[in-house]
């Protein structure tokens, strides 16, 4: 069981370490970009955030379920039924 949470200790390591290293060549490409009239700013990068975000999450930590019941019961319902019931 301690290699597993060695393994796990070192993807979450690797996830912190790809996040700030994003963070900083986000600063970096803001700090530097060429056009004036169009400066860059974090709705830049929303979609590289999106992707970075599922590298770091499923594909890293495989078998894992970011959606799981709670440990304290049940989970809620995703959308709220409305459809009619039928006529008798």
């Amino acid at each position: 069981m301690e290699s597993q949470t060695s393994i796990e200790q070192q993807r979450e390591d690797y996830a912190r370490e790809l996040k700030r290293r994003f963070e900083d060549y986000k600063q970096w490409a803001m700090t530097h970009w060429p056009v004036a009239e169009q400066p860059l700013d974090d709705a830049a990068f929303v979609a590289s955030e999106r992707e970075l975000e599922l590298l770091t999450g499923s594909r890293l930590h495989l078998g894992r379920q970011p959606d799981a019941i709670p440990a304290g019961g049940q989970q809620q319902a995703q959308f709220e039924d409305v459809t009619p019931a039928p006529w008798p």
